[in-house]
């Protein structure tokens, strides 16, 4: 198991009982919750597409990463593109 650290924050008292009451409703706590963020951002590659609130900069993004994608000219077979795209879901599974 990786090493674990410890991270301190600072956030008003309110917001902070309110998302423990909410996050408790689905069984989660505050650090599950940051858990969970810091992982998608990790695997994402920036701030899930659900918590953008600027979308003009999301679509820029995501049009630059589709750019990206369709300019890229490396030869691949069928076979190799099908095994990248399983073990891409299966690590996202086991995540």
């Amino acid at each position: 198991m990786a090493q674990s650290s410890m991270m301190h924050i600072r956030i008003d008292n309110q917001l902070k009982n309110d998302a423990a009451a909410a996050l408790a409703a689905h069984g989660l706590t505050i650090s599950d919750a940051v858990r969970i963020t810091l992982t998608r951002v990790v695997k994402e590659g920036g701030l899930p597409a659900n918590l953008v609130t600027d979308t003009a900069s999301y679509d820029a993004w995501f049009k630059a990463k589709v750019y990206e994608a369709i300019s890229d000219t490396r030869s691949v077979s069928h076979e190799e593109a099908m095994n990248e795209v399983q073990n891409l879901i299966n690590r996202k599974r086991h995540a």
